[in-house]
C-alpha cells in the first residue's frame, strides 16, 4: 500500500504551528480501525509517517471486532479517556 501526502508541494506558511507541542502527553494519539480490508495497513503506514515526520511517540492502536458492527460505547469511552486525538481508518 502506498500512502501519498495530499499536502506535498503546497507552500508552507512560516507561522504554521508545530503539530506536536512540548506539553502534549506521549499517549496523545490513537489510531482506530473499523476492520475493513486495508484499514490496519493504512493506519500503520500513517503511524510511521506521524512518528518520523511529526514527532508523535507512543501512538496507540485499537480496532472494532468486525467492520459490520459499530464500536462499543465502552471502547470509545476508554479511548477518549486515554487519548486526546484519534485517526480513524475506514479502509477498502
Amino acid at each position: 500500500m502506498r500512502i501519498v501526502d495530499p499536502t506535498f508541494g503546497t507552500p508552507v506558511e512560516e507561522d504554521t504551528p508545530t503539530v506536536v507541542a512540548a506539553d502534549v502527553p506521549a499517549r496523545s494519539l490513537c489510531l482506530f480501525s473499523n476492520s475493513k480490508p486495508g484499514a490496519n495497513e493504512l493506519l500503520r503506514g500513517v503511524a510511521g509517517h506521524l512518528e518520523a515526520e511529526r514527532g508523535f511517540a507512543g501512538i496507540g492502536f485499537s480496532s472494532k471486532p468486525n467492520a459490520a458492527a459499530g464500536a462499543a460505547p465502552d471502547v470509545l469511552d476508554h479511548l477518549a479517556a486515554q487519548y486526546r486525538m484519534a485517526v480513524v481508518a475506514i479502509g477498502d
